[in-house]
């Protein structure tokens, strides 16, 4: 929803929206595009009250309820002016609007020290009951037992747990979407927005927002926002008004998208394949936007710029990278990275095969058709290599081989230590159960993910071993024990959880904190060989430290000859392993327990 400010109505203009709301000066890029929406904004003429804001162009497009205003601000300071609507030269109304002077200090970006916490806000923690509910909204069922109403999670939640995050080990913040999501039903995950400049009511304001991102900053926690390009929801207030025809994708009847990404570096690939994939709907309910529309490009692009000024973000995860026009992810990498040169970028690409998930990574020399300049990718590959090695029997391109192999396709990005791995996320079965609810196997997947290269991501729970299926999505989307009061446990403390829990959270903590200070596992290079009676093992080493990690899923604990190691190891005579302190004498044979992982510090 969105309201007519103050000084609309003092003005009694019948501007209904305006996007962007208000921008700032000093920016790099020198225009600015505002579109205005209002009942027959079109058939004015336009002018403006400032003199060094310029007026570059008044566009009108097929709904005569839309402006857009192209802006030179390149020489404007900050200040406060009026777009000035007349008919036959007599001013009819004026809308006011402000360039601010721009305090955002520079986004911290994204790297392989940090480990990315993602919680879908929904589901997190109530920290403010009274807005669990807002009437105005098309979906007011509160109802904590289903799976697909609102639950009541907020930011105030998220706020009042951000000591718990510190303390576990957690250096950046992804919450799955937060804007205005006025549908009648399904709002609770976030990726139907309704409106681009609002955060959803039932789970704070703009405000609150902000007041997050600082208290994160201040404990060392960086914010990424999640972002979608590809699609909004069918209530989204432009969707209801189109500007035109173009804004979005249509077809004769509905078309869903084939979600087969593989179609776009298919050398044999047709046309109409191509355009059901990346114009096709992602739901009935959810419009395809068309970005090679140059206002929707100028709308999105200039969206994730507004937020960052705003809320003093540090990254943006591209929802359904994959789906939207690659010439128009060019762009938008393009304006972002110029504007913040630190800002971290990673899309999501949920895709089968290391080529094709290549294909969507930055400077990439794999194609020449398509750079979006993105740092990484969520490593879908690496996720399922992962769950290979801990569910199947050992073999020549099973089980543990899985990483090998994986690994092996590294040289097809420039840089995968920008790739964000992970165990499980909002759209996958929980890790606990997809293991068969292994105290043991959780151990070698948790520190595997947190040793490996990339950026881990924990996704919320998985810490203290909240489990379930992907069948339904909500299954996978459960409340945090003790987010709301009167919750007959509280998980954020250890003594809300079962033995079990709290086991698997000291483990993730102890890796976690251990972690932080570990440039080796931060930068260090990485070193890999080939699996060996079922056991994995790899290096993470630069030139004051090595670390040597050694995984064995089977049921059997099993011994392994140093001497193939040498190149590594040469240097040193004992290994000690971080979680039990037990030493190894580097001339003789290792035994990795059965279900085991060392992860042992040369000395």
């Amino acid at each position: 929803m969105c309201c007519l400010s103050s000084a609309a109505i003092a003005a009694n203009t019948p501007i209904e929206h305006t996007a962007p709301p208000y921008w700032w000066a000093n920016m790099q890029h020198p225009d600015l595009q505002v579109m205005l929406h209002g009942k027959n904004i079109a058939h004015y003429q336009v002018k403006l009250s400032s003199v060094d804001v310029q007026l570059k162009s008044v566009t009108t497009l097929d709904n005569p309820n839309y402006v857009f205003i192209d802006l030179d601000i390149s020489q404007a300071k900050a200040q406060k002016f009026d777009f000035v609507f007349s008919q036959n030269g007599k001013k009819q109304f004026s809308h006011s609007y402000e360039l601010k002077q721009r305090q955002t200090p520079a986004p911290q970006g994204l790297s392989p020290a940090d480990v990315i916490y993602l919680l879908m806000p929904d589901r997190f923690a109530n920290g403010n009951p009274k807005n669990d509910v807002v009437s105005t909204m098309q979906e007011t069922w509160l109802q904590r037992d289903s799976l697909i109403a609102r639950h009541g999670g907020d930011l105030q939640g998220i706020i009042d747990h951000l000591d718990y995050l510190d303390n576990l080990g957690i250096t950046a913040l992804w919450l799955n979407p937060v804007l205005t999501n006025d549908q009648p039903k399904w709002s609770y995950h976030g990726y139907a927005a309704t409106d681009h400049y609002q955060i959803d009511p039932r789970f704070g304001d703009i405000e609150l927002y902000r007041n997050l991102s600082q208290k994160a900053h201040q404990k060392g926690i960086k914010m990424v926002k999640d972002v979608i390009f590809n699609h909004v929801g069918d209530q989204h207030w432009f969707i209801k008004d189109l500007p035109s025809a173009t804004w979005i994708h249509q077809f004769p009847k509905f078309t869903k998208t084939t979600y087969m990404t593989s179609t776009l570096m298919d050398p044999y690939a047709s046309q109409h394949d191509k355009s059901v994939l990346l114009d096709g709907w992602f739901d009935k309910h959810m419009p395809d936007l068309n970005q090679h529309n140059q206002y929707v490009q100028n709308y999105l692009i200039q969206n994730c710029i507004w937020w960052t000024e705003v809320a003093q973000l540090d990254a943006f995860r591209l929802d359904t990278y994959a789906y939207s026009d690659p010439d128009f992810l060019v762009l938008w990498s393009e304006r972002l990275t110029k504007e913040y040169p630190t800002l971290g970028l990673f899309g999501e690409t949920w895709v089968q095969g290391e080529p094709i998930q290549a294909y969507f990574h930055g400077n990439t020399n794999i194609h020449k058709n398509f750079n979006a300049t993105m740092h990484g990718l969520t490593d879908f590959q690496l996720y399922y290599a992962i769950n290979a090695a801990l569910n199947e029997n050992f073999g020549w391109e099973t089980g543990v081989s899985r990483l090998y192999y994986t690994l092996v396709k590294d040289y097809l990005y420039t840089d995968a230590t920008h790739n964000v791995t992970f165990l499980d996320n909002h759209d996958l079965s929980r890790y606990y159960s997809v293991i068969g609810e292994d105290i043991e196997k959780y151990k070698i997947g948790m520190g595997f993910l947190l040793t490996m290269r990339g950026i881990p991501c924990i996704y919320y729970g998985t810490e203290i071993l909240m489990k379930n299926f992907a069948n339904p999505d909500g299954l996978v989307r459960l409340d945090f024990a003790g987010g709301w009061q009167g919750d007959s446990a509280n998980k954020f403390e250890a003594k809300g959880r079962t033995p079990q829990e709290q086991t698997a959270f000291a483990f993730v903590q102890q890796l976690l904190q251990w972690r932080q200070n570990k440039t080796v596992i931060h930068s260090g290079k990485l070193m890999q060989f080939i699996p060996e009676k079922g056991v994995y093992t790899y290096f993470r080493y630069n030139d004051k430290e090595t670390i040597m990690v050694m995984l064995n899923p089977s049921n059997e604990a099993v011994s392994i000859a140093t001497d193939k190691f040498v190149e590594r190891t040469q240097n040193y005579q004992k290994a000690t392993d971080i979680l039990t302190q037990q030493t190894f004498d580097l001339s003789k044979s290792i035994t990795v327990p059965a279900k085991g992982i060392l992860i042992m510090e040369l000395r």
